[in-house]
């Protein structure tokens, strides 16, 4: 049954097609506001920093399920920091977070 689950899920990540993600500069000013270097993301999205420049500079796209995971930073840190991105982007982001990981839908939806 999880095969069909993560069908499905393989599914809505192509249907958001990139709108789970900030414009390349909103997405490094969040980075630095928390004080983080590109080394620490990409060791806890589990890649190489240069990998991650490269997502961050918008030259190359995460796919899943590192995407999902760098969305929901994404969205943590522009709850902490407020963010300067297109409306509707934070909602994709914040649902980018497995299920399976206690925490299905974002707070107050």
């Amino acid at each position: 049954m999880s095969e069909i689950f993560a069908a499905v899920d393989a599914l809505m990540a192509k249907a958001r097609d990139g709108r789970d993600l900030l414009e390349q500069v909103e997405r490094e000013r969040l980075r630095k506001a928390a004080g983080l270097t590109q080394v620490e993301v990409a060791e806890a999205l589990q890649t190489r920093r240069e990998t991650f420049a490269k997502w961050e500079a918008g030259t190359a796209q995460p796919r899943s399920p590192k995407r999902g995971a760098y969305a929901f930073l994404l969205a943590g840190l522009a709850d902490i920091h407020g963010t300067r991105g297109p409306d509707g982007w934070l909602v994709l982001a914040r649902w980018a977070r497995p299920l399976d990981t206690g925490t299905s839908t974002p707070e107050g939806e």
